[in-house]
């Protein structure tokens, strides 16, 4: 019982760290091709779909291993990235401008910029970019509360 518990720690600590060095990785992959706006380049295609691919790696095992602290990891992350993603389609959108959300754009939208390969436009690019975080975040609850039964509260 003991080794198991150990196993599920190291386990979790290994998700917390392979999610971090993915965002770190992913976000100085495509930082060039963000920072210049110019088309897509393959390399920033394959580092996106790379990124979404570890995340849904990191959820299955917080699943597996049934951690809600990781589950709810990959919720958050979700969470921020559909509110900034949406901010961007607004911002896209109308012109208007939030210099304050640029470290957050970089952050959380930079490792998906390859997903503008796909599309014709930036506007595109970002309400492609929300719908993807909205299923990935639907799909991350529905998975959480069947698989770790959330919504059962032990008395």
């Amino acid at each position: 019982m003991e080794a198991k518990r150990s196993l599920i720690t190291v386990l979790s600590i290994t998700m917390v760290i392979l999610s971090i060095a993915n965002v770190i990785t992913c976000m100085v992959l495509n930082f060039f091709d963000l920072k210049m706006g110019g088309p897509t380049t393959i390399r920033s295609v394959i580092v996106t779909f790379s990124y979404i691919a570890i995340w849904i790696f990191v959820l299955i095992v917080g699943i597996i291993i049934k951690n809600r602290g990781i589950v709810r990891y990959c919720s958050a992350l979700w969470i921020i990235t559909l509110f900034i993603a949406t901010l961007t389609v607004y911002i896209n959108a109308t012109g208007n401008s939030a210099t304050w959300a640029l470290p957050l754009v970089v952050l959380f939208l930079g490792p998906l910029c390859g997903i503008g390969f796909f599309v014709s436009s930036v506007l595109y690019q970002s309400i492609t970019i929300t719908i993807m975080s909205l299923v990935m975040l639907i799909i991350t609850v529905i998975s959480a509360k069947r698989k770790l039964n959330l919504n059962i509260r032990p008395h």
